[in-house]
């Protein structure tokens, strides 16, 4: 069950992905290039999560860690509801 899980995870991320990506440079305008390159550079958060679970898992324990990936899923369903709304800032 548990590589059944791993699976389902790895094909949930990568089809959030362009969901994330579109709704994050929609409304950019001209700055569309330089926010897609943004967004791209800010991948190394997926490089950056998995050993900072592990340094969580060695000092609090593995269920624990696991709190560490919901915060990150919890802020991807905020940024899903609420962050990518636009709002209009006076010129």
């Amino acid at each position: 069950m548990g590589a059944v899980g791993a699976i389902a995870i790895g094909l949930f991320n990568s089809i959030m992905w362009s969901n994330i990506f579109t709704l994050a440079i929609d409304g950019l305008g001209e700055d569309t290039s330089q926010g897609s390159s943004l967004l791209v550079m800010m991948i190394l958060g997926g490089a950056l999560i998995p050993p900072l679970q592990g340094l969580i898992a060695d000092g609090a324990g593995l269920q624990i860690s696991f709190l560490l990936p919901v915060a990150c899923y919890l802020y991807l369903a905020w940024y899903g509801f609420k962050g990518s709304r636009h709002t209009s800032v006076p010129a």
